[in-house]
């Protein structure tokens, strides 16, 4: 099963680097600001880009896709470039260095009215732009978001950042494939008039999936996430952060469900048509900002063999 392989693809994708590596990252950032930072990651990622083939090869796919012609590893450089800088970004951001950073905001009086309002509300983003940016909000504090992941795969990296900011910790919410408690948590946090963050782009695995039109081609996006926020009978709204270089992020919120209804007896197809409808919107964020998009594995499915006929 093609959507199994990449699944387990992603998850299985370590952090690259050593412990000693990504602590001295942690170290320079701190010792010699952001913009001494992130000029010596210019090394680091043209190093990760001519060694890590697969990054080579589901960066340029993807690429591709948005910019409809052949691109060659200087564009490649860029993507992965722009990744690292929104990961370096969190490190400031979780010691609460917003003064490094210039922002605009569209849409927050979405979360502002539910916040007021003491109504919990489900926030489905994706892997594009920065999660951790949506705290350059004047009102983050107050809107109380959870974020809700699997985060086996990145262990080392998110242990050095909770120990930037021990508080975060206390809004995450870790998934794991037999820990059914996440589901009663996320339930809770919910009643209590908080909001709860998913990522919608990325199946777990064993996680049902459906196959949806993005940027052209076919690619597998989880339906636990509409599942979820259906089972929640609680507003959706869609969150994303597009980075702008050289410290600027743009904060994008849009409601997408007042309730996520899904009919019994029609729920795949009711499923189908959310899930389509979140990877529209998802693509028209990624055409505002195509570097934010961080994604590095085999997202889309394979085409059809060509007929012979």
């Amino acid at each position: 099963n093609r959507a199994d392989r990449s699944n387990a693809s992603w998850l299985s994708i370590g952090e690259k680097g050593s412990v000693l590596g990504i602590r001295l990252l942690f170290v320079v950032a701190t010792m010699i600001g952001r913009r001494a930072a992130a000029f010596l990651l210019h090394f680091a990622v043209l190093y990760f880009v001519v060694v890590h083939r697969q990054v080579r090869r589901s960066s340029r796919a993807y690429l591709e896709r948005i910019h409809g012609h052949r691109v060659g590893l200087r564009a490649i450089y860029a993507h992965v470039y722009c990744f690292a800088l929104v990961t370096l970004d969190r490190i400031f951001l979780l010691q609460g260095r917003y003064d490094l950073f210039t922002a605009t905001h569209h849409g927050h009086e979405h979360l502002l009215r539910l916040s007021q309002a003491g109504q919990g509300a489900v926030l489905l983003s994706a892997h594009l732009g920065s999660v951790a940016a949506m705290n350059l909000d004047d009102h983050a504090k107050d809107l109380r978001i959870n974020i809700v992941g699997y985060f086996r795969n990145a262990r080392m990296i998110n242990s050095l950042f909770e120990q930037l900011n021990p508080e975060a910790t206390q809004r995450i919410i870790h998934l794991d494939d037999s820990n059914l408690g996440s589901i009663f948590e996320i339930r809770k946090r919910i009643e209590a008039g908080e909001m709860v963050a998913l990522s919608a782009d990325r199946p777990g695995v064993n996680d049902r999936s459906v196959e949806v039109d993005f940027l052209g081609g076919k690619a597998s996006f989880p339906t636990a996430p509409f599942l979820v926020a259906s089972l929640l009978k609680c507003p959706v709204v869609l969150t994303f952060a597009l980075f702008r270089a050289p410290n600027h992020y743009e904060l994008y919120c849009e409601p997408f469900a007042d309730v996520l209804a899904l009919e019994r007896k029609d729920r795949d197809r009711d499923l189908a048509v959310q899930v389509q409808q979140f990877a529209r919107r998802v693509e028209h964020y990624c055409r505002k900002a195509p570097d934010n998009w961080f994604n590095f594995y085999d997202f889309w499915s394979p085409p059809p063999p060509a007929s012979n006929t």
